[in-house]
């Protein structure tokens, strides 16, 4: 029987993370195989939730996952538009350039995943980067903060370099966080068999700060 690993944020609190499978419980986050610029794989199907955090370029981005075997690429989230508000190294930031700051996805065992951000900026046409250096060139322009390890516990934080502004190391310009306690708003999947507790209404008073 096919198993789902959840890393799954329930709204029964901001940092409630539930690795559950059709069946029971089953191993948490360590029994990823990978989750980083060398490839994202797992050992069994695997539903990853993320969250746009801010950008901080000019160009309008949409960052999604690409089956490394079949070249088929899955958008996540988009911005609608490049900033909030014109003007110079003006910020994106969620629920203004990006309308749908969450999404997840379901990683299949065995196969072979990459992260990939694709952006366009007037002028400069279409540019798509990757998570794995080979995919660039040699070039690394995604960075992960941890690895596989904390994606059921602090998350995993993927910075971006979109490849057009030239800008070398520097990693802000697109930034997204994987699993982790990120309080996201996601219906609890009917897969799940375990009992929930009741949700919390939201209030503006409990709401995570800087998650925009």
């Amino acid at each position: 029987m096919t198993q789902t690993s959840k890393f799954r944020n329930l709204l029964v609190s901001c940092g409630a993370v539930a690795t559950l499978a059709l069946g029971g419980l089953v191993k948490p986050a360590n029994a990823a195989e990978q989750f980083n610029d060398k490839g994202v794989q797992f050992d069994r199907d695997t539903i990853i939730e993320f969250q746009f955090l801010k950008s901080n370029n000019a160009a309008q981005s949409t960052f999604g996952v690409v089956n490394l075997a079949t070249g088929e690429k899955t958008p996540l989230i988009s911005e609608a538009r490049a900033q909030d508000r014109p003007g110079r190294n003006a910020a994106g930031t969620a629920g203004k350039a990006v309308r749908k700051p969450f999404a997840e996805f379901t990683f299949k065992a065995g196969t072979t995943y990459a992260l990939y951000l694709e952006s366009t900026q007037k002028g400069k046409g279409t540019t798509t980067v990757y998570s794995l250096p080979d995919k660039n060139g040699g070039s690394q322009l995604a960075q992960f903060e941890n690895d596989s390890t904390a994606l059921g516990t602090q998350g995993v934080r993927i910075g971006w370099n979109d490849g057009i502004s030239g800008k070398g190391s520097d990693y802000n310009q697109f930034l997204v966080i994987a699993g982790g306690g990120i309080g996201c708003p996601c219906k609890p999947s009917p897969v799940l068999t375990a009992p929930i507790p009741p949700e919390v209404p939201p209030t503006r008073n409990n709401a995570p700060s800087g998650r925009g």
